[in-house]
């Protein structure tokens, strides 16, 4: 009697995890479908849904989608060379650093600018340089002077020739003597470009009447 007791709970057990099973497979894996992945926009790059029976023929190809919708103006594209927008800003940032100096600096802004210099405008500099240090004198006042680029247009540009003309709109700001007022105005510098050995340097640099 107890041998059919213990046969009967073993059964009982066995059926439990049989219909477990069961419940399991039926609510997690019959039919179940793979899941697609949806598309990601990437901004151009192709991607393709590997779907059994599918076209997978691409639709997207890189290029077709531009990152922004910004309109650009046709009409434009003639007054614009290549090049030359580049070129200002090198001139502008050249304007700055060139009109920016003091005498407690030893007027070395002008030896530091060399590297954008043709051979003609470091002889020019060096030059320069010497007069002002032979000029100045132990215990003199502080003199320094202050430039910050407003605008650049470029007058003349020419590619092939490898020359160009950029004037630089500047504010200038002079200081004499330590803790004194400063005053301010503002000047234009005319600079000539050359290109030399595929480089583009500064062959000179005028400042203009103050105003």
């Amino acid at each position: 009697m107890q041998t059919n007791r213990k046969s009967l709970g073993v059964f009982i057990i066995i059926l439990g995890l049989i219909l477990l099973g069961l419940i399991i497979y039926f609510s997690f894996f019959y039919g179940a479908e793979e899941p697609v992945v949806a598309p990601v926009d990437n901004g151009g790059t192709t991607i393709i849904n590997t779907l059994p029976g599918g076209d997978n023929t691409p639709t997207t190809t890189p290029g077709d989608k531009p990152r922004n919708y910004q309109q650009y103006d046709l009409s434009q594209a003639g007054s614009y060379k290549s090049g030359e927008a580049d070129l200002v800003k090198t001139a502008e940032a050249f304007a700055e650093r060139f009109g920016s100096y003091s005498n407690y600096s030893n007027f070395s802004n002008f030896l530091d600018l060399q590297i954008f210099m043709t051979s003609s405008m470091k002889a020019w500099a060096d030059q320069y340089v010497a007069d002002l240090r032979a000029a100045a004198k132990d215990g003199d006042a502080y003199y320094g002077i202050t430039t910050t680029a407003i605008t650049g247009k470029a007058s003349a540009y020419d590619e092939k020739a490898g020359t160009a003309q950029i004037t630089i709109s500047t504010a200038r700001r002079e200081s004499i003597g330590e803790g004194s007022e400063s005053s301010a105005y503002n000047q234009d510098i005319a600079i000539s470009l050359k290109k030399v050995n595929g480089e583009w340097l500064v062959d000179k640099a005028v400042w203009q009447t103050k105003k």
